[in-house]
């Protein structure tokens, strides 16, 4: 045991006696460590953030959509389907329609793309709808046909100069024919866009805007279909249940019974697929990451043969004081895992300073996790041992004779 203390102790000596030379040699080992506990932080952290808003807005709900595939005209659901999903079990706590329709939002000469969803007052359980001025429209604004309208921050911002639009007019066009409405609310755009909405400013995106679906017909709509209804549950254990029920209900009304003509199913049911390819980017660009440690490793190598040729004399004069293959092959081993684990932890140390500062100063989440932190560090060790092997093999079979003559 105390040799092989004594062994680290003449490692350590060795590597301090030329420490510029160390430290660019652990260098290569420090940016792959680093790159990698970097990439892993901000990958795992944004990819929860996204993943998360993503399940909170349909975490409780059912989307009801027709199969279009096989679906004829009377099959199609409409505003009147509400009602009876509302009935159909006990556990439904409110729904909503959904008809989403592209248009555009004008303020005097200015004009927006956007999205415009008509929706009821119900819209707002879904979760993915944080209102962060004014208010969305309640039931008997929906009812009494109120001409209002929720638009997200960014439009406001882009129309107004601010996100404050609360009480202000917009002309709404829908396929060439315009109505005047008012901001009711106004909702934040990076919430409801999963994280990437305060990007959006830099890139050229379409708004958004939920509109009551009882002024649909003001738009010159006069149909009552709506592309996709969602069912707000109590108790999601009993999701099947509750879509046995209303696929019952809605296939005797529609009069297609055992025609399979609708598909229910959770709002979040892509969540799980989603991480899952996040999760798989993440790793391959943290691949690549590895490649640096490769590099590093091979610098170690380089460095390790040149200290062999530096110290023949040294190999030679231990070997005839005694100094078996095995402790000098040990000795150089030693070091070169020295140098590749505490450059792992310098490694490890500056990418979770990097990844928290790029946090701040970004939308990016940064999670570093003890795995990542784990895996680094041992394979930078593992990369020690093994770029290391080959200058330690070669230095433990110099003939001393050899050796002191040189």
């Amino acid at each position: 045991l105390l040799n092989f203390f004594e062994v680290i102790k003449f490692s350590v000596i060795n590597i301090l006696h030329n420490k510029t030379r160390s430290f660019l040699t652990m260098l290569g080992i420090i940016i792959g460590v680093s790159s990698f506990i970097m990439i892993m932080a901000l990958g795992t952290g944004s990819t929860n953030k996204i993943a998360n808003q993503l399940y909170k807005m349909g975490e409780n709900s059912l989307d009801i959509s027709t199969n279009l595939d096989k679906a004829r005209k009377s099959d199609l659901l409409t505003i009147n389907d509400v009602k009876s999903i509302q009935d159909s079990d006990n556990n439904i706590i409110s729904v909503s329609p959904q008809d989403e329709m592209s248009g555009s939002i004008e303020l005097n000469d200015k004009s927006e793309s956007c999205y415009i969803t008509f929706v009821n007052e119900n819209y707002i359980d879904t979760g993915g709808i944080n209102i962060i001025y004014g208010k969305f429209f309640y039931k008997n604004d929906y009812e009494d046909k109120k001409q209002y309208i929720v638009l997200d921050s960014l439009s406001c911002k882009k129309l107004f100069k601010t996100s404050d639009a609360i009480g202000k007019s917009v002309k709404v066009n829908i396929g060439g024919i315009s109505r005047k409405l008012i901001i009711c609310g106004v909702f934040d755009i990076e919430s409801y866009f999963s994280g990437i909405g305060s990007m959006a400013e830099s890139v050229s995106i379409p708004g958004f805007a939920l509109v009551p679906f009882s002024i649909k017909q003001d738009f010159g709509i006069y149909d009552n279909y709506s592309a996709k209804i969602s069912a707000i549950l109590s108790d999601m254990s009993l999701d099947k249940q509750v879509a046995d029920n209303i696929t019952k209900v809605l296939s005797i009304k529609h009069n297609n019974m055992g025609k399979n003509m609708y598909i229910i199913e959770r709002t979040n049911k892509q969540y799980s697929s989603l991480r899952s390819i996040l999760n798989t980017v993440t790793l391959l660009v943290a691949s690549v990451a590895f490649i640096s440690l490769i590099v590093g490793g091979i610098g170690i190598m380089n460095i390790m043969l040149v200290s062999v040729a530096e110290r023949t004399k040294e190999i030679g004069l231990r070997k005839s004081l005694g100094a078996t293959d095995y402790d000098i092959m040990k000795q150089f081993l030693v070091e070169s895992l020295i140098m590749c684990f505490f450059g792992g932890i310098i490694g490890v140390a500056f990418g979770i300073i990097v990844s928290t500062l790029i946090s701040n100063l970004t939308v990016l989440e940064s999670s570093p996790n003890i795995l990542s932190i784990i895996i680094s560090l041992v394979f930078s060790s593992l990369v020690g041992v093994f770029f290391g092997l080959y200058p330690a093999k070669k230095a433990s079979s110099l003939n001393p004779i050899d050796s002191l003559r040189l």
